[in-house]
């Protein structure tokens, strides 16, 4: 008897954890991928719009580092 109480109360405790993770889901605000899509452009496209003085190095300088001697 004791045993089918505990299948009963895993299953019924796996239902309230689907349950919470499905409200849990619908409550995630993300943007659609279009918005991913055109925020990624946006930022490509504006880096391209700057002239490659300001762009800077892909590595950063070793001026003041703590490991030069």
């Amino acid at each position: 008897m004791n045993a089918l109480a505990v299948v009963y109360v895993n299953a019924h405790l796996q239902d309230i954890l689907q349950d919470a993770a499905q409200q849990r889901r619908a409550q995630v605000e993300r943007p659609s991928a279009i918005d991913r899509i055109r925020s990624a452009a946006s930022k490509v496209k504006a880096s391209l719009a700057q002239p490659i003085d300001n762009r800077g190095w892909m590595f950063p300088a070793l001026d003041d580092s703590s490991n030069r001697s």
